[in-house]
C-alpha cells in the first residue's frame, strides 16, 4: 500500500527549513566519530537539466498539473544498449545534485558514492538523479509558477503520493529513451520510491536497493511527520501554505 498523500506546501516548508539548517551532525557524531550528515540542498544548485512536459499531467489523487517539470542530473555514459542505467531516488529534502560534474563542480550530497570505483561506478553505470515532484529545486512544486496565472502554486499545488513521484521519474525515462533500468537505488523517501518502482514497473526495473525505508509508513512514523507538519503550520508566517511572497515559516 502507498503511504498517505503529502500535504505539498507543508512538505516544501520542511524542505526549506532543512535547507537552512545546513549540515547537521548525525548519529555517528554522537558516537564520537567525526562525520557529518550531507548538505542536501544548500549552495550552488545550478547545472541541472529539465524535462518539461507541456501538457496536463494527471496525478493518482485526481489532481491535474497544467504542465510537468522534472529537474535531473546525470553521471557516466549511457551504453549502446541503453541498459546500464541506475536511477538514484533521493530523500525528501534533496536536490538532484547528488555529485559534482562539469556543469556544477560543487560537492553533491552523495559525492562519496558516485564516480569511478565507487558504489555507483560511473565506469560501468549511467546514473540519473531527479529532484522529486514537489521538491521545488527545479521540479514542479508549490514554489513553482502556475502558468495559468503567473502566480506560485503555494497551497493550490495538488496533493500527490509517492507513486506520483515515481511515475514522473518514469516519464523522464520515456523521454530519454530508456526502457529498462539496471537498478533503482534510494534511501529514506527515495528508498520508498525504489520499492514502489519495482512493484509498479516490474518489467522496467532489474534490481532495487532500498536503504532506511519501508513499503508502508507505520503509525509511529506518521505521528512523527504529523508533529513536524504541525510545528510548521502553527508558525504565524505559514499563511495556509501561501508564504512565498513573505517570510518563510521557519520559527
Amino acid at each position: 500500500a502507498a503511504p498517505p498523500a503529502w500535504g505539498a506546501s507543508a512538505a516544501a516548508a520542511v524542505e526549506a527549513a532543512g535547507a537552512r539548517g545546513g549540515s547537521r551532525r548525525g548519529a555517528a557524531s554522537k558516537a564520537g566519530l567525526d562525520e557529518e550528515e550531507p548538505t542536501y540542498a544548500t549552495g550552488d544548485l545550478s547545472g541541472y537539466k529539465v524535462f518539461h512536459l507541456q501538457e496536463p499531467y494527471e496525478l493518482s489523487t485526481g489532481g491535474v498539473l497544467p504542465e510537468l517539470k522534472i529537474a535531473y542530473e546525470t553521471w557516466g555514459e549511457l551504453n549502446a544498449n541503453r541498459d546500464n542505467v541506475i536511477l538514484l531516488q533521493c530523500g525528501m529534502s534533496a536536490s538532484s545534485h547528488a555529485c559534482s560534474h562539469a556543469g556544477n563542480p560543487a560537492k553533491g550530497w552523495w559525492e562519496d558514492f558516485i564516480g569511478p570505483g565507487k558504489p555507483l561506478d560511473t565506469r560501468i553505470f549511467y546514473v540519473i538523479c531527479t529532484n522529486n515532484l514537489g521538491g521545488c529545486y527545479g521540479s514542479s512544486g508549490p514554489s513553482s509558477i502556475d502558468p495559468r496565472d503567473g502566480r506560485r502554486y503555494g497551497s493550490r499545488f495538488p496533493r500527490f503520493e509517492v507513486y506520483d513521484q515515481v511515475a514522473a521519474q518514469f516519464r523522464l525515462l520515456d523521454y530519454l529513451g530508456i526502457n529498462r533500468l539496471h537498478a533503482c537505488v534510494g534511501s529514506s523517501l527515495g528508498g520508498m520510491q525504489s520499492v514502489c518502482a519495482a512493484a509498479r514497473f516490474p518489467e522496467r526495473v532489474g534490481k532495487f536497493v532500498s536503504i532506511s525505508a519501508c513499503a508502508k509508513s507505520f503509525p509511529g512514523s506518521m505521528a512523527f511527520r504529523h508533529a513536524q507538519r504541525t510545528a510548521i503550520m502553527q508558525d504565524p508566517a505559514w499563511n495556509n501554505g501561501d508564504y512565498y511572497d513573505s517570510n518563510l515559516p521557519a520559527n
